[in-house]
């Protein structure tokens, strides 16, 4: 038979609720001890909610948040009854709360948020009660599945605390499976970081001595929270560990690929200066030659023009002579003489 929460005594621990973690925790872990009849802590909870001053209402929101956070490993059955109450009553401390009380509303849903305290169904329903826009919580909706998986893996914490886990692990998971294992890493460290700081806050030498059971039987659950999750996080190093060593190994043979096909670029490219030097030199050669043959053409050019005057001045002048020698006529002997020196002019 299920353990029924004394109401009494529950009412009485409402009453002296203070914002202060060890007062909140103390009356978490009495109220998760009767999860088994959570719709009873539930409607003794609403009932307080309601007689209670501002701040009074603001520590029993942070006390359902640890309910809810905290009371997940025994099932949905917090969530649940909750969720039947907690939008009227967001709603109902909204509109009689200062701005200061609804910012610290507001801190609370985004964690339950970020967390997936609750769904994006039931968190549309808190943001309405705050008068939030819907654009808000879709945006929220789309947030990288990293820093909702470390959300909720972390459990327990302040309403306020946001994972310092999810926001290292954004990074990380852009990095393949390096980066996946690195994210798990960070994501277990601050889990189990979370459930020594909730396991060390309740612990005493009381609890050995004098304590309830209900109060032994949350330090137990704590105690074997906070061992699950250091082992989990042994885990992950490890798988992290072994990832970087095999993406080591594949660093290491990519740079001696690397280094090798350097090399026999750089040898390709002292073959390819060679070729283009001796080519150059080549061009050279064949650039004088080319000149060489010009030159000699031209000056052939130049002996083909002159070699016809040579036979035409010999036949004048056996012309000349033949009339000299018939005739005997010094003028006709001037007269070669005359064009011979005209000639040779011409020739020189």
């Amino acid at each position: 038979m299920s353990l029924q929460v004394p109401r009494d005594g529950l009412t009485q621990k409402l009453q002296r609720l203070s914002q202060s973690q060890q007062s909140i925790e103390s009356v978490s872990s009495f109220c998760i001890f009767y999860s088994k009849d959570a719709r009873g802590v539930v409607q003794i909870w609403e009932q307080e909610f309601y007689k209670a001053q501002p701040e009074r209402k603001l520590a029993l929101l942070y006390l359902a948040n640890h309910i809810l956070q905290e009371g997940r490993k025994k099932g949905m059955a917090f969530q649940e009854e909750f969720f039947k109450v907690l939008p009227k009553s967001i709603h109902h401390m909204a509109k009689h709360s200062d701005d200061k009380a609804k910012r610290s509303l507001t801190r609370i849903v985004t964690v339950w948020e970020e967390r997936r305290v609750f769904g994006n169904r039931h968190i549309k329903s808190f943001r309405d009660a705050l008068g939030l826009p819907a654009s808000a919580a879709a945006a929220a909706a789309d947030a990288k599945p990293a820093a909702a998986a470390a959300a909720a893996g972390s459990g327990g914490g302040s309403a306020g605390a946001v994972p310092a886990a999810a926001a290292a692990a954004a990074p990380a998971a852009k990095l393949g499976p390096v980066g996946d294992a690195l994210s798990l890493v960070l994501q277990k460290a601050g889990s189990s970081a979370a459930r020594s700081q909730e396991f060390t806050s309740s612990w005493s030498q009381n609890l050995l001595m004098s304590a309830s059971l209900p109060e032994v039987s949350s330090a137990h659950s704590k105690l074997g929270a906070y061992a699950t999750a250091l082992q989990e996080e042994l885990s992950a190093r490890q798988a992290a560990l072994a990832a970087l060593n095999a993406e080591l190994a594949k660093q290491t043979a990519e740079v001696g690929r690397t280094q090798s096909q350097l090399q026999t670029v750089a040898g390709q490219r002292q073959q390819l200066d060679a070729r283009l030097a001796n080519l150059a030199s080549q061009l050279s050669a064949v650039a004088g030659l080319g000149q060489f043959f010009q030159q000699q053409q031209q000056q052939q050019q130049v002996r083909t023009v002159q070699q016809p005057a040579l036979p035409l001045l010999a036949m004048v002048m056996l012309v000349m002579v033949m009339l000299a020698a018939r005739r005997r006529l010094t003028w006709s002997w001037k007269l070669m003489m005359m064009m011979t020196n005209q000639q040779l002019l011409v020739v020189l």
